[in-house]
């Protein structure tokens, strides 16, 4: 293990002590935008070391299942392609770069296919920096993990996540994740898939007019 990823994790620790003995609840608050502030730091650097960290990927290389990756992304096409869910898959190495994303993706984020595909995900959507508290990333990165290791899909609690503009304003988000492994017929991970429905309509018209506006989460 390397040494920054050792001590993020032992501020980790530190910082959720510290949580658990705080009896002032500013102080508490400021603890757990610190605490959001270094798990998101813990959760990119391990995106980049080892993507969903599951076995048995990585084995090899991808182009060893190109065949099989080819029929996965056929078959996300037919099932997402026309699609009102926002939909894309994943490849689970080092990085999490995208493989492909539907129609849907492009209308809900405004980004094109041909600007996103081979990106690492969360270069593309970073939390928004003005919401301390923002924990969009290290959510569904702990739900990709899980998928990954279990084999299992996991439909995620609904989160807010907010998503980036042309001039770099951000703009809230919420949504609905469901995360699924797709694998080849060895058994092998090959894609991770992630589906969401966007709840940003109804989670505004449902809040106080006064809301303030926040991040992630």
């Amino acid at each position: 293990m390397d040494t920054q990823r050792f001590v993020l994790q032992e501020n980790v620790r530190r910082l959720r002590d510290r949580i658990a003995q705080a009896t002032d609840d500013d102080g508490r608050r400021q603890l757990e935008t610190m605490l959001a502030a270094v798990e998101r730091e813990l959760a990119l650097i391990t995106v980049a070391q080892a993507g969903a960290g599951a076995p048995p990927w990585p084995i090899g290389s991808a182009g060893d299942l190109a065949a099989e990756r080819a029929v996965l992304i056929d078959d996300f096409h037919r099932d997402y392609g026309e699609s009102s869910l926002v939909a894309y898959l994943l490849d689970p190495a080092p990085g999490l770069l995208m493989v492909e994303v539907n129609r849907a993706f492009e209308l809900a984020t405004g980004r094109s296919r041909e600007a996103v595909v081979g990106q690492p995900l969360f270069s593309l959507f970073p939390d928004n920096p003005a919401a301390g508290n923002a924990d969009g990333i290290v959510n569904i990165y702990a739900s990709l993990r899980r998928v990954a290791e279990t084999g299992l899909p996991d439909a995620m609690p609904d989160l807010r996540y907010d998503l980036a503009s042309d001039d770099g304003t951000f703009a809230e988000r919420h949504w609905r994740p469901v995360n699924s492994p797709l694998r080849a017929a060895s058994g092998r991970l090959v894609l991770l898939r992630h589906v969401v429905q966007e709840l940003t309509d109804e989670v505004q018209a449902e809040a106080p007019a006064d809301a303030a506006a926040g991040g992630a989460g």
